[in-house]
């Protein structure tokens, strides 16, 4: 909740900071001048294989811990908005983004939960043609929900008893770098790749790794 909480915030002012600026820059440049132009925004799926360090799972049931490594294919979901501003054919846009991501793990039916968001900055290159690379960086947090379960299963209302959780919360930087393919004016296909870091204290059951992202782009921009 807090990190919907942070992204709704930040997606308003960036719209309320926006709404003057569209105003001076329409009236003190041209169409090929330096203003802004638009907004583009839309969801996204991604997949990805992520690992973790080797980390050691305790049990009150025997005096030898069991060294455990998260690693799999992440699968989920996740959108943003960006706010154009530049040139025809070289924009800056900033704005918001935020993912979810799951990956299970052995011993089966472990699974880790990750979710991330905050502000982004990027560069766009318009080419002539259809497609247009862009790069950037975002700069936020998030959380981890690791599911550890050595024996049971999660289909049942059973109580297990190997079985462990691990919550915390991170701050989150993720560069990134992709290709909007445009298929009409109003339409394109994103396509990108990051990877996701966590810059505050080391947790070793935390998964990163290279997560490839496809998804449609809704625009307002302006030639």
């Amino acid at each position: 909740m807090k990190m919907r909480a942070l992204l709704t915030a930040a997606v308003m002012a960036a719209i309320l900071s926006i709404i003057p600026l569209n105003t001076l820059a329409s009236d003190k440049a041209d169409s090929s001048g330096f203003r802004f132009r638009g907004y583009t925004g839309g969801m996204m799926l991604h997949s990805g294989y992520i690992q973790s360090c080797p980390f050691q799972l305790y049990s009150y049931s025997s005096a030898t811990p069991v060294t455990i490594q998260i690693k799999g294919g992440a699968t989920g979901i996740g959108g943003h908005v960006k706010f154009a501003f530049g040139t025809p054919t070289d924009m800056i846009r900033i704005g918001a983004e935020g993912h979810s991501s799951n990956v299970s793990y052995r011993p089966s039916p472990s699974y880790s939960h990750t979710g991330w968001g905050g502000v982004l900055i990027d560069y766009l290159h318009r080419s002539k043609g259809r497609v247009h690379p862009f790069a950037g960086l975002l700069i936020g947090g998030g959380g981890v929900k690791n599911h550890i379960i050595t024996e049971g299963s999660t289909e049942d209302f059973l109580t297990e008893r190997q079985a462990a959780m691990h919550k915390y919360a991170f701050m989150a930087v993720a560069p990134f770098a992709g290709i909007e393919v445009s298929l009409t004016q109003k339409l394109s296909l994103v396509i990108k790749a990051d990877w996701l870091f966590n810059t505050t204290r080391h947790q070793s059951d935390f998964s990163s790794g290279l997560r490839l992202y496809v998804g449609i782009l809704f625009n307002r921009l302006q030639p």
